[in-house]
């Protein structure tokens, strides 16, 4: 974890203490996440892409349709994409009218596991009340 009392008690303009707690607060968020999951064999960049892929048509995305779609600007898509394929999460499928086109489907186990991931994840808590919590939230909005 990082240490935060440091970017507190630095002399730096409180805008840029801000931009560091965030920072700070973010990673330290994701380390959570991460190793809340990890049991499931599934990264945060997985999970994001069985998310997504949850809410595709039938037909499947593309690589390049699910990288438009991510929250995460991760250059690793397809790598992903394959190790989710390995797992048994996902399939590829070539399209029937341009065998060029590769479309990724999620399968009953991404489901699943994409489901049990979510259960986890939203136990999570940041800690705060309620009210700091729409707080926070109505804050970050605005950034």
């Amino acid at each position: 974890m990082a240490n935060k009392q440091s970017i507190i008690d630095a002399s730096y303009p409180i805008e840029s203490k801000v931009y560091a707690l965030i920072a700070c607060i973010g990673q330290e968020q994701k380390m959570k996440m991460t190793s809340r999951i990890k049991h499931t064999g599934v990264s945060l960049t997985q999970l994001q892409i069985l998310h997504i892929l949850s809410e595709a048509p039938k037909e499947g995305l593309t690589i390049n349709q699910v990288k438009k779609f991510m929250v995460d600007d991760s250059p690793n898509v397809s790598r992903a994409v394959n190790k989710l394929v390995d797992a048994g999460h996902v399939v590829k499928a070539r399209s029937q009218i341009d065998q060029r086109i590769v479309h990724v489907q999620i399968t009953e186990s991404g489901n699943k596991t994409h489901v049990d991931c979510d259960k986890e994840l939203l136990a999570l808590s940041l800690g705060l009340s309620e009210r700091e919590i729409k707080q926070l939230y109505s804050l970050l909005v605005k950034i």
